[in-house]
Order: structure tokens, then C-alpha cells, then sequence
């Protein structure tokens, strides 16, 4: 198995990640917060994960090609994207309800954490080219 594959399939822990974030959020900040501005912060450490995760990735199987961290980054995207929508389809949400989530003209910072995601394995690998 080639460490771009490892790396696509690593991506599995992500959504393990999103979950404890949102519960994380849910029972501290989101309490005293309203939704959009608790779901906006929820960005950020979720992204710091999601960057530290790829770091890590990419000392343990280091990725040969900038070509190839882009790929696993549009993996990743699409498996996120995929868990997003699949999981708001089980609970039942319409396309609009999961769709508001991405409107950033309401406040909404959901899709910086997509760019995060499709983004940290290229940024990790040009830190572990550069070190």
C-alpha cells in the first residue's frame, strides 16, 4: 500500500474529530453562544486538528509529489463532504437545512474548515519539504 493511499485512508479519524468537537462545543461555549457565532468558533480548533493530523501523516508516510498531496487532499474533501451530507440525510435534515451551513454571507464559517481539509495535506508536505 503506498503512503498516498495510507494517507487517504487515514482520514478516517477525521470525522472521529468533528464529533468531539461538536460535543466539545455543545457542552461548553455553545451553551452561552449563539448558533452561528458557536458554530463559526467550532472552525477553528477543529482546523488546528485537522492541520496537526496531516503533519503528522506526513513524517510517519511522507507523500513522494506535491500532485499526490493534492490528491489526498481532494479525497479528503470529498470524503468529508460526503460524511457531511450522508449524515445530515440520516438525520433526517433537508438539502437546504445542510446547505445553510456553507452560506458565509449569514455568518457561516464552515467552508473555511473544507478549504482546511483539502488543504493540509499540500501545506504539510511543502513543511516537511522545507525542513
Amino acid at each position: 500500500m503506498t503512503n498516498q493511499t495510507k494517507q487517504m485512508l487515514a482520514w478516517t479519524a477525521l470525522p472521529f474529530a468533528a464529533v468531539a468537537n461538536g460535543a466539545l462545543r455543545d457542552a461548553t461555549y455553545g451553551k452561552r453562544m449563539g448558533e452561528t457565532a458557536s458554530h463559526s468558533l467550532a472552525v477553528a480548533p477543529l482546523a488546528a486538528v485537522v492541520r496537526m493530523w496531516a503533519g503528522l501523516l506526513a513524517r510517519r508516510w511522507p507523500l513522494r509529489s506535491r500532485r499526490s498531496a493534492l490528491g489526498v487532499g481532494l479525497v479528503w474533501l470529498g470524503l468529508t463532504l460526503a460524511f457531511e451530507f450522508g449524515l445530515g440525510r440520516a438525520r433526517g435534515l433537508s438539502a437546504d437545512e445542510m446547505l445553510a451551513d456553507y452560506d458565509v454571507r449569514r455568518g457561516r464559517l464552515w467552508p473555511l474548515a473544507l478549504l482546511v481539509v483539502a488543504a493540509s495535506p499540500l501545506l504539510a508536505y511543502r513543511r516537511r519539504r522545507a525542513e
